[in-house]
């Protein structure tokens, strides 16, 4: 993720920083309601601001698709993370870490959310791919979901009936709101 964060030259303003990336400039109603006059401001040569702190595409963070990083030392300390949480059989990680080598060898890293089956791969959001591609991945993360629901049926768990699954959602629904009042 690529959140956004400009750069001041001592020159230009925020406001007209954040102009000048057309990325950027879709987020300015919502910026100028949480900035206010310090769009106004002044950054000094190569002080950096970073505008939206949390990766959400939603809010202007690019996301970019870095699957090619997919080996045996990456997957083997993913595994080893996953393992250790109990009934977590698919899902997503948001992780911030240092380096690529790092994250590899399982160090300097911090899990940030733990994102379950119901999650989309958001490697789809990169904007060299198409939405033929963001498909293609959906039906494959769907096609995932299916054979490790299937296998896990299997093995005694159970399917979520239609109560459980109309739960969820009015749980969801609530703690949604109960995050929108406390914002």
């Amino acid at each position: 993720k690529e959140f956004l964060i400009i750069t001041g030259n001592g020159i230009n303003t925020v406001k007209e920083l954040i102009e000048q990336n057309p990325r950027f400039s879709l987020q300015l109603e919502t910026l100028k309601k949480k900035y206010g006059n310090k769009l106004n401001d002044i950054l000094a040569k190569d002080e950096t601001l970073n505008l939206v702190p949390y990766g959400n595409h939603v809010r202007g963070s690019k996301f970019t698709d870095v699957s090619h990083w997919i080996n045996e030392n990456l997957t083997q300390t993913i595994n080893t993370i996953c393992l250790q949480i109990p009934d977590f059989h698919f899902g997503r990680l948001d992780i911030m870490f240092k380096s690529r080598e790092d994250l590899e060898q399982g160090k300097n890293f911090s899990i940030i959310e733990l994102n379950g089956a119901g999650s989309e791969p958001t490697h789809i959001y990169d904007p060299k791919h198409s939405i033929f591609f963001a498909w293609k991945e959906i039906i494959r993360h769907y096609n995932i979901l299916y054979k490790i629901s299937t296998y896990n049926h299997q093995k005694g768990y159970s399917y979520l009936n239609l109560q459980q699954s109309r739960q969820l959602v009015i749980d969801n629904r609530r703690l949604t709101n109960y995050l929108k009042s406390i914002s």
